[in-house]
């Protein structure tokens, strides 16, 4: 069992201090702040650290991403998701089992350099399961694959016309065979795997779900005692969708017995304050993902509202081709400034300890380590991050909270752990070949570009069409 003592700004419950953290195997031991205890803790490492330049805080946990999106980089992201759907679908139809292993590897390298530990990835790509999770446990990161289940399409919903061809592209769905999926789903669960990594279930989202995908759902996420994660009231016109059930969607996921602790849903720009106070009194955690709702025009989150509401939020960056880069720095800095340009009085607005919490002890619950990641405490899970506090860009009067989160970046991380294992020492990622990953990636993107190519063109020749006919979900009343 290897001993790692690292003496640092340590965070704890009341903001940075100076300290020493004693971690053994994967989890911390100690904490000491007094210079005789944290000579103690010295004493007993094979290995010390001195990095009393940096501060050292929780690793950081994205809770909603979808790992295939890296190599999509630069692809259309200048219109609303039902329109950029279309493009994403496509793009996704293309992969293969060496262009997923590539871009979780290439996305694994982004996140550890960004000083992010854990993550969910929610994947439309079941087929290539096996694929994703050898990837995810190559990768040394902490990661809750998260598998997608429905068998309605957005087009159906809005009862859109769409041109042949396009609608062979978007997939429409497949006659749903449940007992497969369980089969297979019952397979991922059990499939050997690191501790880090776990299988969650990945309702796209409930309204793209008939009750028979409902009835599965339930029975999947009791018999294996997973967590489930979805979608949920993203844009104006799922709110108008979810409008069509007596007394709202969310209410009719409380009928079904969809809602619980064990839940967390993405998004829920366009829910009803009644409807947040449901989430929030079953233990639903919302993942905000205020980068990817600002670039599709998705909206801005009543944050204040949801925390009000009694709702835990977490923080995301969904996809590359959405939200941009991997980076919960700038998650945490756009979730503390939204709210302050909504007329919201001062003393209400989320401060930097706030945000902090929701990138990481409130993602520990997402990932189902609520009591055991999130905190830099003994008995919690060593995942930690190092991150310069004496650097140009982040040198300050008053070395709090705020400093980190206003002026941190992943050019300011240093050195990251997750598990007990270093990823990453000096800027150096050291658990995978990231050299190789991105030679790797750069073959996967030609062959994506080969593979569409062609029908890219006939997307962009049917959007007009489409955007006309979602006009009449405009209306409020639609």
């Amino acid at each position: 069992m290897t001993t790692t003592a690292i003496t640092a700004h340590v965070l704890g419950e009341a903001g940075f201090a100076e300290g020493t953290v004693l971690v053994e195997g994967n989890r911390i031991t100690a904490v000491a702040s007094s210079p005789v205890d944290q000579g103690a803790l010295r004493s007993r490492a094979a290995e010390h650290i001195d990095a009393a330049g940096c501060w050292l805080i929780p690793g950081l946990i994205d809770v909603h991403a979808h790992g295939y999106a890296t190599l999509l980089r630069g692809t259309e992201n200048s219109m609303p998701l039902e329109l950029w759907a279309l493009y994403t679908v496509l793009y996704g139809g293309a992969y293969d089992a060496a262009a997923m292993r590539a871009a979780i590897l290439l996305g694994a390298a982004e996140r550890i350099r960004a000083g992010i530990t854990g993550w969910i990835d929610h994947s439309p790509m079941v087929h290539l399961a096996e694929a994703a999770l050898a990837a995810h446990a190559e990768s040394g990161l902490r990661v809750c694959w998260a598998a997608f289940l429905h068998d309605i399409s957005d087009y159906t919903l809005m009862d859109l016309k769409l041109p042949p061809a396009v609608a062979r592209l978007a997939g429409g769905t497949p006659p749903f065979d449940a007992d497969r999926y369980a089969q297979r789903f019952g397979e991922f669960v059990q499939a050997d795997k690191p501790d880090r990594v776990a299988v969650m279930l990945g309702p796209n989202a409930p309204q793209r779900c008939s009750p028979a995908a409902w009835a599965l759902w339930r029975g999947l996420r009791d018999r294996h005692g997973v967590g489930v994660h979805t979608h949920l009231m993203e844009t104006r016109i799922q709110a108008a969708i979810g409008a069509r059930w007596p007394d709202g969607l969310v209410a009719e996921m409380e009928r079904q017995g969809l809602l619980d602790s064990g839940l967390s849903v993405a998004h829920g720009i366009w829910l009803t304050q009644p409807e947040r106070a449901v989430l929030a009194r079953h233990g639903v955690t919302l993942a905000h993902n205020p980068a990817s709702n600002l670039m599709l025009g998705s909206g801005i989150l009543p944050l204040a509202e949801s925390r009000a509401a009694g709702l835990t939020v977490a923080l995301g960056t969904d996809s590359a081709n959405t939200g941009g880069r991997h980076d919960l720095f700038e998650a945490m800095r756009l979730a503390m400034m939204l709210p302050r340009v909504s007329g919201l009085a001062y003393a209400d607005w989320p401060n930097a300890r706030d945000v902090l919490d929701m990138a990481t002890r409130h993602g520990a619950a997402v990932l189902g380590r609520r009591d055991a990641l999130g905190r830099i405490a003994p008995g919690q899970l060593a995942d930690l991050v190092l991150v310069r506090r004496d650097a140009a860009s982040t040198l300050a009067l008053a070395s709090t909270e705020a400093a980190l989160v206003q002026h941190g970046s992943p050019d300011a991380v240093v050195s990251v752990m997750a598990d007990g294992s270093w990823l990453m020492r000096d800027r150096r990622i050291v658990a995978f070949d990231e050299a190789a990953a991105i030679s790797a990636a750069v073959e996967a993107i030609a062959g994506l570009k080969e593979r569409t190519g062609t029908a890219v063109g006939a997307v962009a020749a049917a959007i007009p069409h489409v955007a006309e006919q979602l006009r009449r979900f405009q209306s409020p009343h639609a």
